[in-house]
C-alpha cells in the first residue's frame, strides 16, 4: 500500500535497549480482545508464560480494542521488559507476536478519504533526535508500507490541501517563528487578526504557570515542569505579582540567551517538531476537528508550553541529550493524551481575548 511519509522515516529504527526512556515505560500498554486471547494460547517457554500471567491485566472499562493491559511493575516499566532493554515476548518469539500497539509505536498509520499518511510521534526520542540532525525543511515522499491504517478519517480534498498549506506557512524560513505562526493564523481565520507586537509577555508567564500546575503530576512531564517553575521562581506559587513577573523576564531573557547559545539553531529544530506534529495529526483538522480556530489555538500553546519549559528545564545545561530527552516526554501528554482540549478549556474557562494573548504566547 503506498503511504505520503516523511523522508526521515526511512532512517527510522527503534533504539532497542539503548534507549533512554523506552516507551516501555511510564504510560499503560492497552490490547485488544483478539490479541489477549492470542497472547493467552501462544506457545512459549515456562518463564514468558509466567510473566505474561502475571502481566495480562483486565482494563477498568474494556471494549473490544482496549480489553486488557500489560501491567507495570513498581517503577512504572513494562513487566515484559528485561533489564538488558529487550522485550522478553519478541526476543522468544519475534516481532510478529507483539501486540499492534508494540510493533508500530511511534508510527501511526491513517487513511484519509483520498490519501494514505503515515508518520512517526514525536514522544520517541529517536524520532526526535532525527530531527535535530535535519536541517533542511522536512520533505515527503510516498513509498510502499506493509501496514494496515489504524483508523479512517473523513477528509475532503479541500481539508487535505489546507493541511498542506498549513505546514507549507510553518516552514517559510523567511519569516521567524513567531511570524509564520501568525500568518498561520490569519490564513486559518480568513482575515489578518493576530499583527500586534506584545509590550511585555506577562500573559504568557501567567497562563504557562497555570499550565504546568495543571500537569505537574503527569508521570512522563513532572520533573522537568517542576525544573522550569523552579528556575523560574513560580514553584507553588498561587498568583504572580508583578515584582514575581519582572523576575521571571529576567531570568527568560537569560535562558533565552542560553538556549541561543547552546541551540543556534532551535527554531529549525522547532520548526522541524512543529511540522512533523502537524502531519501526524492531519492539523488543523486534528481528532477531526471542524474549528481549525480550536486547532490553533492548541497549536499555539503548544509551542509556548514547550519553548517555557525547554528554557527553563536547559537553563543550566548544555547536553543535547537532555534536551531530546524533554522534548519526547513533553509530546508524550500533547500527542497521546486530551492536551489539544485541555488547551482550549483553560482559555474558555479564563474568558482570555485571542487576539490580545496568541501574540504574547508566540513572542515567550
Amino acid at each position: 500500500m503506498k503511504y505520503l511519509v516523511p523522508e526521515y522515516y526511512k532512517d527510522f529504527k527503534c533504539k532497542s535497549s539503548e534507549c533512554r526512556h523506552s516507551c516501555c515505560e511510564g504510560w499503560p500498554i492497552r490490547i485488544t480482545t483478539k490479541e489477549y486471547y492470542h497472547l493467552l494460547g501462544i506457545k512459549c517457554s515456562d518463564e514468558l508464560r509466567a510473566k505474561l500471567d502475571c502481566a495480562l491485566k483486565i482494563c477498568i472499562e474494556p471494549r473490544n480494542e482496549s480489553y486488557k493491559q500489560i501491567s507495570a511493575d513498581w517503577r512504572g516499566i513494562c513487566m515484559l521488559h528485561r533489564e538488558d532493554g529487550f522485550c522478553a515476548l519478541q526476543s522468544e518469539l519475534g516481532e510478529s507476536s507483539l501486540p499492534e500497539v508494540c510493533r508500530l509505536y511511534p508510527r501511526s498509520a491513517k487513511h484519509l478519504t483520498e490519501i494514505y499518511n503515515c508518520s512517526c510521534s514525536n514522544s520517541c526520542e529517536e524520532v526526535v533526535e532525527l530531527l535535530l540532525t535535519s536541517k533542511k525543511a522536512l520533505l515527503f515522499e510516498v513509498t510502499d508500507l506493509s501496514i494496515i491504517p489504524e483508523f479512517s478519517i473523513n477528509l475532503s480534498t479541500v481539508k487535505y490541501e489546507c493541511c498542506i498549506k498549513s505546514i507549507s506557512i510553518m516552514q517559510d524560513r523567511n519569516l521567524s517563528l513567531p511570524e509564520r505562526f501568525i500568518n498561520l493564523g490569519n490564513y486559518l481565520n480568513g482575515a489578518d487578526i493576530y499583527l500586534t507586537i506584545p509590550d511585555n509577555l506577562s500573559f504568557a508567564f501567567q497562563l504557562l504557570d497555570v499550565f504546568n500546575q495543571y500537569f505537574e503530576n503527569n508521570v512522563s512531564i513532572c520533573d522537568y515542569c517542576k525544573a522550569s517553575q523552579t528556575y523560574f521562581d513560580i514553584d507553588s506559587k498561587a498568583e504572580l505579582s508583578v515584582e514575581a513577573l519582572n523576575s521571571i523576564h529576567v531570568k527568560y531573557i537569560s535562558a533565552s540567551e542560553h538556549l541561543e547559545y547552546i541551540l543556534p539553531d532551535w527554531q529549525i529544530l522547532f520548526e522541524q517538531l512543529i511540522v512533523n506534529h502537524m502531519f501526524y495529526n492531519n492539523f488543523p483538522y486534528t481528532d477531526n476537528q471542524e474549528k481549525v480556530n480550536d486547532a490553533f489555538l492548541s497549536l499555539t500553546t503548544m509551542y509556548s508550553f514547550l519553548r517555557f519549559n525547554i528554557l527553563g528545564y536547559m537553563s543550566d545545561k548544555t547536553i543535547s541529550g537532555n534536551l531530546v530527552d524533554c522534548l519526547a516526554a513533553m509530546f508524550r501528554l500533547i500527542e497521546h493524551s486530551n492536551f489539544n482540549y485541555i488547551a482550549f478549556q483553560l482559555f474558555k474557562k479564563k474568558n482570555y481575548t485571542l487576539a490580545d494573548c496568541i501574540p504574547q504566547l508566540l513572542y515567550l
